[in-house]
């Protein structure tokens, strides 16, 4: 008889049972740090429980909680809370629990433009620096006027930059956008002539491919996601502003028009939030825009909304707790230090604390309850510093530098892990000084 043969089948599902559960528990670090997915996390924990539940008939409530405070609710997607951790009946039947899990729901809540009273940030609603993603930097150009195709990658547990692996094509004023753990670089200007084609950068392969190109090739433009699909949005060539927006589908691999702004917008900001997309600043061919506005696209329907305090095309735009910042760019003389935030349950506009220096043409993107600004131009030279904004200290503060000092770059934050972007060293050797 083999030696499998002789343990009888309930032991073998028991022992089946504590090695997987073993092999999930092992996913919470001793400080409570967890893998990427938090959903992997709580169905370990769940494995864990089954395992114990084959050996007693009892078991402890506060031991699920004090799992359950190691995964950050907040940041789980809304359909496995309310189908899979709303469900779970020790956690219905837990106190604490239930306020774990009702922090959970208002944090969606808020982000999606509700009101909700007393509603307060905490550490469970800022990801963990591994789960953040990777900050990427696309394109620009410096002070030779030639863009570039390389792109910078800023590791935010090492708080480095490295080079990753560089687009076809070069482009400056390029559109940026990451979805579904892929970057996306959509029109701009290579040095020759406007395009409109676009390119993915996939993490897994470490290559930029081509996808299929918008119908207006154009530079400025603003890229913003919102349920799925990626908005182009605005832009300009040698000849005009547009305020035309095309809306690409990633799963057909097809660009279709949507309705046009109400206003021309080149060097315009983009972000979606709530469900809207916004449209903020820009010039339409004349000035410098303060006006903002923003697209329904259940009612395919541009709306003015408030507009900001200072007018500024070039400018950088990013959302940070279910708030619209928008920061730097120039007005029709200079470039701005200036950084304003709309919150759009109040309709308001607000003046946060200024940028160390000005930047026009700057690459903004939010990680780690951060707003990361990167480089721009000051008015004198093109810029490599890097940074940072954190709203608790009102503060900005500079957290490093890219290699190329550049100026209408793309700035997005990928899903991937760090490590599976490649590292190609010193990238372009077409390394400009900053004048």
């Amino acid at each position: 008889m083999a030696p499998d043969d002789m343990v009888p089948e309930h032991a073998k599902q028991h022992k089946l049972k504590q090695d997987k559960a073993k092999k999930c528990q092992s996913t919470i670090r001793p400080d409570g740090d967890c893998e990427p997915d938090g959903s992997f996390v709580f169905e370990a924990h769940e494995a864990w429980k089954d395992f114990h539940n084959s050996l007693r008939q009892f078991y402890e409530v506060g031991e699920l909680c004090d799992v359950t405070l190691k995964v950050r609710l907040p940041l789980l997607p809304v359909d496995f809370l309310t189908g899979t951790v709303a469900k779970e009946d020790m956690i219905k039947a837990n106190l604490s629990c239930r306020d774990l899990l009702d922090e959970a729901r208002n944090y969606h809540l808020h982000l999606s433009n509700k009101v909700v009273p007393d509603f307060q940030y905490s550490f469970r609603t800022m990801p963990r620096k591994h789960t953040a993603g990777v900050l990427f930097c696309v394109g620009g150009r410096g002070g030779s006027g030639d863009p570039f195709r390389s792109i910078e990658c800023y590791s935010i547990c090492k708080n480095s930059w490295f080079f990753g692996p560089e687009m076809n094509s070069r482009r400056r004023h390029v559109g940026v956008i990451s979805v579904g753990g892929k970057v996306y670089a959509v029109g701009g200007h290579d040095g020759s002539e406007h395009l409109g084609n676009m390119e993915m950068f996939d993490p897994l392969t470490n290559k930029w491919m081509m996808k299929a190109s918008m119908n207006t090739k154009r530079r400025g433009i603003a890229l913003a996601a919102l349920g799925g699909p990626i908005y182009a949005i605005g832009g300009l060539d040698d000849n005009s502003c547009f305020n035309d927006v095309e809306r690409y589908d990633i799963e057909s691999d097809r660009w279709s028009a949507v309705a046009p702004m109400n206003t021309p917008r080149g060097g315009v900001g983009s972000v979606a939030l709530g469900s809207f997309v916004y449209a903020v600043g820009g010039n339409d061919g004349v000035a410098s825009l303060s006006s903002v506005e923003r697209f329904d696209p259940h009612l395919n329907k541009w709306t003015d909304v408030r507009e900001m305090g200072q007018r500024r095309a070039g400018n950088g735009v990013s959302e940070l707790n279910g708030c619209l910042y928008v920061v730097g760019g120039f007005d029709d003389n200079s470039p701005l230090s200036s950084v304003e935030r709309f919150d759009p349950r109040l309709s308001r506009w607000d003046y946060v604390s200024e940028l160390t220096t000005p930047r026009g043409g700057v690459g903004v993107a939010t990680v780690m309850g951060r707003v990361f600004a990167v480089g721009g131009h000051n008015g004198n030279i093109y810029l490599n510093t890097v940074e940072a904004f954190d709203p608790r200290m009102n503060r900005w503060e500079l957290v490093g530098s890219v290699s190329h000092c550049r100026a209408g770059a793309g700035v997005a934050v990928c899903s991937s892990h760090i490590s599976q972007i490649r590292d190609v060293g010193q990238g372009s050797s077409n390394v400009v000084d900053c004048m």
